[in-house]
């Protein structure tokens, strides 16, 4: 392709874009989701002849979520801090003031309180602008206890339309939701471990391997964030009776500590090995490599098709000749003449695999527990 032709070009970029838009399934049906949930508030809000009926759209769009148990969540956040915001503001409106700075300092206590609030509770994060709005919406002496009841009843009806698109319009459940975080935590994992055994090379380029690493980490940091709040949302739904699916508060307790082995092998890969060490070591470091890699991507498969990992027995048997290998050398002359921190490290790397041995079977076993509810749907 010619870099001078634009028809070319333009054929390029449309054609990626419509890779990028084609291949997003879950965004797709996020925007679906969406443009109904605008409709139909629209329409509502309008036939209903409501005074201020954009708040109605504007909750419909706010409450829908990525799943079905985010969009309950902020239903149920958004109505509880307007019901709170609303009485503040509806209080303010029952103080007489009979000069301006008066009337700005009632509104200024009452907003002190729901400010604390909202700094306290995100459920509360929208009380004082409701506050606001129910105090300066009032003209003449239209009565503050309506234009209270009005703004509630818009939140609730925009709530209603939003979790109610968010269950019958291409429904997203949070166990989709969690799976495919868990299994981009196995594989992000998976990047970890490359780095930090690549660290333990004298000749590799520490500042890139370090800096490579900080990212992975602040990836792998904001995916686990996001499991957590998958499962926090699971639990919504089936409070709801929305959905049956199992508790995941194990599944995520074993995935927690799996991830705090990792933290044990980068303290032990923080100085490279010293050229006797590698050569002892390496065969079995390499074998525990590939064996973990091999395990962490059939975890992270088997957790985002919701489906039995398999049989961890490669890795174990990896790690105990592993294992064997460290007692030896423990047991040699070199470790003698061997730096502290290179003898330090050692015993770490040997702790933390021995954690590695226990913790990835049973994970194996909490992602098993996990995909038992999708076979059933």
């Amino acid at each position: 392709m010619s870099g001078n032709d634009p028809k070319s070009w333009i054929e390029a970029r449309a054609s990626a874009a419509w890779h990028f838009v084609a291949t997003r399934r879950a965004e797709q049906r996020f925007a679906i989701r969406v443009m109904v949930a605008s409709f139909l508030s629209f329409m509502l809000a309008r036939t209903l002849g409501l005074p201020q009926g954009y708040w109605v759209m504007l909750t419909a769009v706010i409450v829908m979520q990525s799943n079905i148990g985010s969009s309950l969540k902020a239903a149920s956040d958004r109505l509880t801090g307007t019901v709170v915001g609303a009485l503040g503001g509806f209080l303010a409106t029952l103080v007489a003031a009979n000069s301006l700075v008066a009337e700005g300092l009632v509104i200024a206590l009452v907003l002190g309180p729901l400010a604390f609030l909202s700094a306290a509770n995100p459920r509360f994060k929208i009380a004082p602008i409701t506050a606001i709005i129910v105090v300066l919406s009032r003209t003449g002496h239209e009565p503050a206890f309506w234009l209270a009841v009005e703004r509630v009843g818009e939140i609730v009806l925009g709530g209603f339309i939003g979790v109610a698109v968010a269950l019958f319009v291409l429904p997203a459940r949070a166990h989709s939701d969690l799976a495919e975080r868990v299994g981009s935590v196995l594989s992000l994992l998976g990047e970890v471990w490359k780095l930090e055994v690549a660290s333990l090379d004298p000749q590799a380029d520490a500042a890139a391997l370090k800096s490579k690493l900080q990212d992975v980490n602040d990836r792998l940091r904001a995916t686990v964030t996001g499991a957590e709040t998958a499962g926090d949302d699971m639990k919504r739904e089936r409070s709801a009776r929305i959905a049956e699916y199992g508790d995941t508060d194990a599944l995520l307790r074993s995935l927690r500590r799996f991830r705090h082995d990792y933290i044990l092998v980068g303290r032990a890969t923080v100085t490279p090995w010293p050229e006797p060490v590698r050569l002892r070591l390496a065969k079995s470091l390499a074998a525990v490599t590939s064996a973990l890699e091999a395990q962490l991507h059939a975890a992270a498969t088997a957790a985002r098709n919701r489906t039995s990992p398999p049989s961890a027995d490669a890795f174990i048997a990896a790690i105990d000749a592993f294992g064997a290998e460290l007692d030896r050398l423990r047991a040699d002359q070199l470790m003698t003449e061997l730096p502290p921190e290179t003898v330090g490290g050692l015993f770490t790397l040997g702790f933390a695999f021995e954690e590695m041995r226990r913790e990835l079977p049973e994970l194996g076993n909490r992602l098993a527990e996990f995909a038992r509810p999708a076979a059933t749907d």
